[in-house]
């Protein structure tokens, strides 16, 4: 049996120990995060394993229970036909939502059930599924449901092809990072030796250093130096933690996955061929035309947004709306935006872009795949915590429960990068869970953080250095 593990992140340690037991006693599991396939939408990669699983078995708690999250997973099970077994480890009063999809499925309690009571009920399900498959939703039905078993145990050998796939196209992108560098130094800031000229009076700052420009949520903002030019003159500057948590867009129609009453939640809709459907109904991967970018170079208190502003209600998850919020640089003094050199920034064009490369003139811009390098040469840590300010503010639950409940700190964020043969994808760098930190994921998406960078001109002398 394929049995998908569906669980709050608080309960994650009662999750291991039941996937371990259950493993061990002949039987396969999908664990979030630890079946998530490094490079894969992880939206995609959850639909996918309970699409797959002969059974989910449902780790209720008061966590899960409040969960959308796992609401979303059970609604999908039901919406498959796919038997649910409810292990309750807490008592719970089920939400109206939970109750419904729940009440006529099978139930266990961890004060009354042993495990080898789940190993019992996870036998009967393996010799009598077709029958409960014919009961709950017909004949006809049933031979779907069957044929869908089968493809989804022939799937069960595809995610070792897919990340080889998936691991090559990092790797390439790797290689072709370190090509561009070359290039992208005459361009950009970049670390060198080359000595100022006498006359020129600069900030005394090293790479990897740690210094202070500017606020956000009123607290001051720190800054890792990435890159210096070889005269010294500028560097280029990332926020040391994931200072907010946003969409990097927002979807056309208003309504994330939606146009008007139509659903594109399905993973074989139109919208998963059609590019303008795509972008139009998930949100824009186009750095160009993006609502974070407009959000990161204004400084207006009411940011004007072309076409649907990033509003609560067209959010994926209902949540973490910025469309009212002042813009990002309205923090910084006249004597730092002085400091703050607008920058040449070339990104890759999405599916629905007449060329390849694209070219924008920013103060502030998030990093791309290329200049991910810099970390390396500055001997900064690709990963991110965010701030004090930046969890207060998150209505979202992707950090409470695959970050913090998966034991680690640091959170997701957003590249600028968008993600080949889509419209409305970028490029994530994860949160250290999976040695491959490298994910993809739907731009309309509220969860993950923005970590700002900027080329400052170091003859302005704005910044405060700190010890890292």
């Amino acid at each position: 049996m394929y049995i998908f593990i569906s669980h709050s992140s608080t309960d994650a340690k009662t999750a291991q120990d039941l996937c371990a037991y259950i493993e061990e006693n002949g039987n396969d599991c999908f664990l979030a995060p630890r079946d998530i396939r490094p490079g894969c939408e992880y939206a995609a990669e959850i639909i996918e394993g309970v699409d797959r699983s002969d059974a989910v078995f449902l780790v209720l708690s008061n966590a899960s229970n409040q969960s959308p999250h796992v609401l979303r997973e059970v609604e999908r099970a039901v919406t498959r036909s796919i038997p649910i077994l409810v292990y309750k480890i807490e008592d719970v009063e089920l939400t109206k939502s939970m109750e419904y999809f729940l009440m006529t499925h099978q139930w266990m309690n961890s004060k009354k059930n042993s495990y080898a009571d789940i190993l019992e009920n996870i036998e009967k399900l393996r010799s009598t599924k077709s029958d409960q498959v014919v009961n709950s939703i017909g004949s006809q039905a049933a031979e779907q449901a069957d044929q869908g078993a089968k493809e989804g145990k022939v799937k069960k050998t595809a995610p070792n092809k897919k990340m080889l796939i998936a691991l090559a196209s990092v790797a390439l992108l790797v290689v072709v990072a370190a090509t561009a560098m070359a290039v992208m130094f005459s361009k950009n800031p970049a670390g060198g030796n080359s000595q100022v000229g006498s006359d020129a009076v600069v900030a005394d700052v090293q790479l990897g250093d740690t210094v202070v420009m500017g606020t956000y949520n009123d607290a001051d903002i720190s800054w890792r130096v990435l890159s210096i030019s070889e005269d010294q003159t500028e560097a280029v500057l990332v926020s040391e933690k994931v200072l907010t948590v946003k969409a990097y867009d927002t979807a056309e129609s208003g309504k994330f996955n939606y146009d008007g009453d139509i659903s594109y939640y399905s993973q074989e809709s139109e919208a998963d061929t059609d590019l303008e459907l795509q972008a139009y109904v998930r949100g824009n991967s186009s750095w160009e035309n993006s609502n974070i970018r407009t959000w990161l170079n204004s400084t207006e208190e009411n940011v004007k947004y072309e076409g649907q502003a990033p509003e609560t209600s067209a959010m994926a998850d209902l949540c973490n709306g910025y469309n009212s919020e002042a813009g990002f640089l309205c923090g910084f003094t006249e004597e730092e935006l002085e400091a703050i050199k607008v920058t040449t920034v070339e990104t890759t064009g999405n599916a629905l872009s007449d060329s390849e490369t694209l070219v924008t003139e920013d103060k502030v811009f998030l990093l791309s795949m290329e200049e991910l390098d810099w970390f390396e040469e500055a001997n900064v840590s690709i990963l991110a915590e965010p701030t004090e300010e930046a969890i207060a503010k998150d209505q979202s639950y992707f950090y409470q429960d695959y970050c913090i409940g998966f034991g680690t700190e640091n959170t997701m964020w957003w590249l600028r990068e968008p993600v080949e043969g889509s419209s409305s994808q970028c490029y994530l760098i994860g949160n250290g869970y999976r040695e491959e930190n490298i994910y993809t994921w739907e731009v309309g998406v509220e969860s993950f953080g923005i970590r700002p960078a900027i080329t400052v001109d170091l003859t302005k002398n704005c910044l405060k250095t700190e010890t890292p």
